[in-house]
């Protein structure tokens, strides 16, 4: 940490032999009260964290651009992007103190993948892996934090029994980004069937399940070759429909994940980088959407959040594709360490695209349907509807409502042919909250509504197409539903 504290202040010193003035609307980063946060106000925080000790309380409340109560690189960091010599950093942990910070890291725990509901989708994260992912296998320790893979048995009353634990950390709800540049310095342990990965997930599904909105891998290592690691984007379609572009970096002879190292990925609506200790390897501008009607960009044209995780077993590095090999962990639990993650707002850097209609995904339960998201509505197309009402559902999981919020929810729907369309909107207990009845017709209508949210909560908007009224009867027909909006009402509106 000391090291990287002093080389960071370092490579800022070479940023104050240039001339440069920025006026300052207020006095954040004026510590010389001239009136401006320039480069002579770098150069006296830069003195003081070598240890000058001559601020004032004044002074210190003034350079603290990150508000922890404490002065540090990142404040510098902070001060010298006010002066335009460097990207601006927005998020980032260094990993101080002795804990998880709650406020910007979540655990995601078991060995199953959910879905929003909490429903069982798959075993083993998607991917046959093999550790149970506890909140008790990463630490805060000396400026890094550490995720334990561990040979141990754990067995939960749910998921069963597993050989291994470990931790997945994600910023899931708490900080998500779209595009910029991506920073974690890290390192891991090496050996058969360990997977280490620094990746990112869409916060919103917008373009529906895996991986037709998108995944990005800054970092994924196999543990039996740590000589190499790689850099991955997945997009396309809904699995098994789906695709991706990736590149391998080859660590220089002598080197491995094993040794620090800073990796990195910048992101544009145009182009993706990879880098290792600031080194470029890969560069992908070729992805794409089934949906022709979204933007060039889609799936990477809205925000992602970060995840940390080491995996045990898998398809990626297992024994036979599955299985942890014991014998790694013969000397004990092996670490994944991570010195700092940093997410810079740079010129690369743009805003989510607008969508017309939030995607749907498709629920069948004894039924016969399909489900297109076509950018401006989505298409269910209902062969045979089953016994039960629920048995067809266009879904919209998990969405956010605030605690004291009245939100209208509105949208438009068509039917091949006249027929009820059940909406309700629901938590993950299935507890109605609301639920409509609309009439469909060859003709959009629009249908809307209003909900008070007592509590913060997320809830699954389900738009129910099975056996509702007489549907069972009904040939084969297709269900338009499009332009659905979740919006707070304003103060003053009905």
């Amino acid at each position: 940490m000391k090291q990287r504290f002093t080389a960071a202040l370092t490579a800022s010193l070479l940023l104050l032999t240039g001339t440069g003035n920025v006026s300052a609307a207020v006095c954040a980063g004026d510590l010389n009260l001239d009136g401006n946060a320039d480069l002579a106000d770098a150069k006296m925080l830069m003195q003081e964290l070598l240890g000058g000790g001559a601020f004032t309380q004044t002074q210190a409340e003034t350079a603290d651009f990150s508000g922890d109560g404490k002065l540090n690189a990142v404040d510098l960091s902070l001060l010298l992007q006010m002066c335009g010599t460097a990207d601006r950093l927005v998020w980032s942990d260094e990993f101080e103190g002795d804990q998880l910070d709650a406020s910007k890291w979540s655990y995601e725990l078991g060995n199953w993948k959910l879905d929003a509901s909490g429903n069982y989708i798959t075993g083993g994260w998607g991917n046959n892996e093999q550790e149970f992912y506890t909140d008790s296998n990463a630490a805060v320790h000396d400026g890094i934090l550490t995720i334990a893979a561990r040979h141990e048995t754990y067995t939960d009353e749910r998921q069963g029994t597993y050989e291994y634990t470990s931790a997945r950390l994600s910023t899931q709800y708490k900080f998500s980004t779209c595009g910029g540049r991506i920073e974690v310095r890290a390192r891991c342990d090496a050996g058969k069937s360990l997977w280490p990965a620094i990746w990112m997930l869409p916060e919103d599904s917008l373009y529906g399940g895996w991986a037709a909105s998108g995944e990005i891998d800054i970092m994924e290592g196999w543990g039996s070759t740590p000589e190499k690691i790689c850099g991955t984007i997945h997009f396309g379609d809904v699995w098994p429909n789906n695709t991706y572009l990736t590149n391998d970096y080859v660590f220089p002879a002598g080197d491995s994940t094993e040794n620090w190292h800073t990796y990195a990925v910048e992101w544009s609506a145009e182009e993706m980088r990879w880098y290792v200790d600031d080194t470029l390897y890969s560069t992908q501008t070729g992805w794409y959407s089934a949906n022709e009607a979204l933007p060039a960009s889609a799936p990477f044209d809205q925000n992602f959040y970060v995840i940390l995780n080491l995996a045990v077993g898998g398809h990626f590095d297992g024994v036979d594709g599955i299985y942890g090999d014991p014998a790694t962990f013969a000397d004990g639990e092996k670490h994944f360490d991570i010195d700092y993650v940093r997410v810079y707002q740079t010129a690369d850097s743009f805003a989510p695209s607008e969508v017309a209609s939030l995607p749907l995904e498709l629920y069948a339960e004894g039924a016969d349907a399909d489900l297109m998201n076509r950018g401006d509505c989505t298409v269910v197309t209902v062969r045979k509807t089953g016994t039960l009402p629920y048995g067809v559902m266009g879904l919209l999981r998990g969405q956010k409502f605030d605690a004291d919020t009245r939100y209208q929810v509105s949208f438009t729907a068509s039917s091949s042919v006249p027929r009820e369309m059940l909406v309700t909107l629901e938590n993950s207990a299935y507890d109605r909250l609301h639920e409509q009845t609309c009439q469909l017709t060859e003709n959009f209508q629009e249908y809307s509504f209003t909900f008070d949210a007592d509590t913060a909560q997320r809830l699954d908007l389900k738009f129910q197409l099975g056996a509702v009224g007489d549907a069972a009867s009904l040939p084969e027909h297709h269900v338009k539903i499009g332009f659905i909006r979740i919006e707070p009402v304003q103060e003053g509106e009905s």
